[in-house]
C-alpha cells in the first residue's frame, strides 16, 4: 500500500498540490481524473520522489519498484525497440537480456516489431513500447500518464486490453491519468478526481449512473453511513453521492432526508465536480 499524507507542492507561491491524502492499494487500478493543471502529473512526480514536496509518502514495502509512462514516451529514434529497451536498462542499472526484452515485447504486443527503429513505429506501437519500458524491473507501482493519448480507436482498445489482461496484477498498483473518461472507466476500480491541486473525490467505479443530491439529515445507522459519500461546498452545504442501486435502497430509510436529487453519468459528474467547489468530506456531521 502507498499512503500519501498532507502532500503539497508549490511553485512561486502557487499551490500545484494542496494537502493530498490518499491510499493506493495493491491489486487495484486507479483512474486519476481532472483537467489540465489539476496536478495529476505533479502527483506522479511526487510519487517518483523527483520534486521537493511537503508532507509524506509512505511506501509500505521498502522494495517498491515504480514503473512510469509520463507524457510522451522518450526513445532514440534511430535505435530499434530492442536496442532502446536494453539502453534504458543499462541507464537504470537493471538486469536485462534477450529473454527479458523478448518477454516484455511479447507482453505489450510488439514481438514482430523488435528490430524496427522507433521512428518507424506507429503512435500506438510507440505507446506500447513506452509501457514495455515502464514494466522493466517488474514494478509493483505503475504510473501511466495519458497512455491512450494520440491513439485511434483500435489503439485505445489495444491499450485497454493490455492493461486489463497483462498489466493488472494482485501485487501491483496501477494509477492511470487520463482525459478520456469512457476509456479509463472500462479498466478502473476506483476514480480519484482532482481539481486545482486537491483531491476532491474518491469513489468506486461500480455503476454507470451516480445520484447527487442535497442532504438535510443523515441516517444514524453506521452500516448505512458507510455507503454514503458526502461532499460540501464553500458555504458548508452538504451533498451526497451514491450509486443508483444504493440510492434506491437508502431512499426508503426514514432518517435519510434529502432533496434536489440529480441522476448523473460519469461525464456529467466530472463536469459538475470541475465547475463547482464541491469537495469530499470524511466525517459525518
Amino acid at each position: 500500500m502507498i499512503t500519501l499524507k498532507n502532500v503539497s507542492f508549490e511553485v512561486e507561491g502557487h499551490n500545484i498540490l494542496n494537502d493530498i491524502n490518499m491510499e493506493l492499494k495493491g491489486g487495484k487500478v486507479y483512474g486519476l481524473l481532472g483537467p489540465n493543471g489539476a496536478g495529476k502529473t505533479t502527483l506522479f512526480k511526487a510519487l517518483l520522489d523527483i520534486i521537493e514536496y511537503k508532507g509524506e509518502v509512505f511506501k509500505g514495502d521498502a522494495n517498491v519498484i515504480i514503473g512510469k509512462l509520463i507524457e510522451y514516451p522518450s526513445f532514440y529514434p534511430n535505435l530499434t525497440c530492442v536496442e532502446n529497451l536494453k539502453l534504458h536498462a543499462s541507464y537504470a542499472d537493471m538486469e536485462c537480456n534477450d529473454s527479458i526484452v523478448n518477454h516484455l515485447l511479447e507482453v505489450v504486443g510488439l514481438p514482430d516489431a523488435k528490430h524496427k527503429k522507433f521512428k518507424e513505429l506507429s503512435m500506438g506501437m510507440k505507446q506500447r513500447l513506452g509501457v514495455a519500458k515502464a514494466l522493466m524491473g517488474n514494478p509493483n507501482l505503475l504510473l501511466l500518464d495519458e497512455p491512450t493519448n494520440g491513439l485511434d480507436p483500435m489503439g485505445m482498445k489495444d491499450m485497454r486490453n493490455l492493461i486489463e489482461q497483462d498489466l493488472k496484477d494482485n501485487q501491483r498498483t496501477i494509477v492511470i491519468s487520463s482525459h478520456n473518461l469512457n476509456e479509463v472507466s472500462l479498466v478502473t476500480d476506483t476514480f480519484l478526481f482532482m481539481r486545482n491541486g486537491k483531491k476532491i473525490l474518491e469513489i468506486d467505479n461500480k455503476e454507470d449512473i451516480y445520484m447527487l443530491g442535497s442532504v438535510q439529515q443523515i441516517p444514524e445507522n453506521t452500516i448505512i453511513k458507510q455507503d454514503i459519500t458526502l461532499l460540501k461546498d464553500s458555504k458548508d452545504n452538504l451533498y451526497f453521492i451514491l450509486s443508483e442501486i444504493n440510492f434506491n435502497k437508502l431512499k426508503t430509510t426514514n432518517d435519510f432526508v434529502y432533496s434536489d436529487v440529480e441522476k448523473l453519468t460519469l461525464e456529467n459528474l466530472y463536469i459538475r465536480l470541475m465547475s463547482t467547489d464541491l469537495i469530499e468530506v470524511k466525517s459525518y456531521v
